[in-house]
């Protein structure tokens, strides 16, 4: 019956080519896309979901109408962040976090590019983010403190672990002199 069924299934698709083949291309278009939302939808929703504190920690967006068009953006004032804290109470920790820059690494004679972050101080008290080596209550405090990734500092500190203790760095905008020295 089920082979009557199929045989059946063929014919009609091939008396119908030219539709069958949009039929089925509309078809696998549509079950790939919605494939492709689910994937995206699943990843937004699973996003840094290991921070201990994730239902605490909301991202400020700034909205305004420009040619009476709706415009949001996620980039505040840097002094939003204290009048936050300043003025409600509901706000623990207010943390800034700065464009990605590139920075200047060097150690010696060994100098590397990479991209990073310039974060206030708290920002490991409100991210969770593991540390393999040192506190992260206190990782920050210090002015000019860097953290750096595990395989960031494999790569760079393979040269002398004793000089990794303090490397050296700069913006890019002051790669000139960094590199001078």
């Amino acid at each position: 019956m089920l082979k009557n069924y199929l045989k059946v299934a063929f014919r009609n698709l091939w008396k119908n080519r030219g539709f069958s083949l949009i039929n089925i291309t509309g078809l696998a278009i549509g079950m790939a896309s919605a494939m492709l939302i689910m994937l995206w939808i699943q990843s937004e929703v699973s996003y840094e979901q290991f921070h201990e504190k994730k239902d605490r920690i909301y991202e400020a967006w700034n909205k305004a109408v420009f040619s009476g068009e709706m415009h949001c953006w996620n980039t505040t004032p840097k002094i939003m962040a204290s009048a936050l804290k300043r003025d409600l109470p509901e706000v623990e920790h207010a943390c800034r976090v700065n464009w990605s820059q590139n920075y200047l690494f060097s150690i010696g004679d060994k100098r590397i590019m990479a991209q990073g972050n310039a974060v206030d101080s708290i920002f490991l008290q409100v991210f969770t983010f593991p540390l393999v080596k040192g506190d992260a209550n206190t990782a920050l405090m210090e002015p000019f403190s860097v953290v750096l990734t595990e395989s960031f500092a494999n790569l760079f500190c393979s040269v002398d672990r004793e000089l990794c203790q303090k490397p050296f760095w700069e913006r890019q905008s002051h790669r000139q002199d960094c590199q001078d020295r």
